[in-house]
């Protein structure tokens, strides 16, 4: 009797703590706690446990399309950088560039992965070639990589006119930014 009523709060408690939300998981919808619904005036409240931070200097987050810094007050460290659609506090949230390998995305891909569990995991869409680095969009997310050229091979270096093809990206080129567009 003992075990049956073990077994059911093991069963409860393990399909609880699979439906919590995951504070650092980078989903379609959401990076952590941060929903592409949230306006920009809601980052306090959304982020209550960590220091938000207007580039402005302001404490509020009126008229502003400056970007904005989630740091971590436990670690002092930066966890987000915020870009707002445009420069009113009811904006949304343009791009988000992850600034701490804690986040991962559902496919387990973070800062500290390399370029092959991105072709692992994901189908690359296109490659853009862009002055030191070559950007990764995927086709099942909206997250995007940024691998930097140093890590290609040294004719890519000095241009952005030459296609990045998947095949010259070595496999563990690390990931140098994580960014998600919404």
């Amino acid at each position: 009797m003992i075990k049956k009523y073990l077994l059911l709060l093991l069963s409860v408690s393990s399909l609880l703590s699979c439906t919590q939300d995951d504070p650092f998981l980078i989903t379609s919808e959401q990076v952590g706690p941060l929903k592409k619904s949230t306006p920009i005036r809601m980052l306090e409240k959304v982020f209550a446990g960590d220091s938000v931070v207007n580039t402005e200097g302001r404490s509020e987050f009126v008229n502003t399309g400056s970007i904005v810094k989630v740091y971590d007050k436990t670690k002092s460290s930066l966890l987000l950088r915020i870009m707002p659609k445009n420069a009113t506090d009811s904006s949304l949230v343009d791009n988000i560039q992850i600034m701490d390998d804690r986040y991962t995305t559902a496919e387990g891909v973070s800062l500290n992965s390399t370029f092959k569990d991105i072709s692992d995991n994901y189908t690359i869409k296109r490659i853009d070639n862009i002055i030191g680095a070559a950007v990764i969009f995927v086709n099942e997310s909206n997250a995007y990589f940024t691998i930097d050229k140093k890590h290609l091979p040294g004719d890519l270096l000095v241009t952005t006119t030459k296609k990045i093809e998947q095949t010259m990206i070595p496999d563990d080129a690390p990931i140098k930014y994580i960014m998600v567009g919404w």
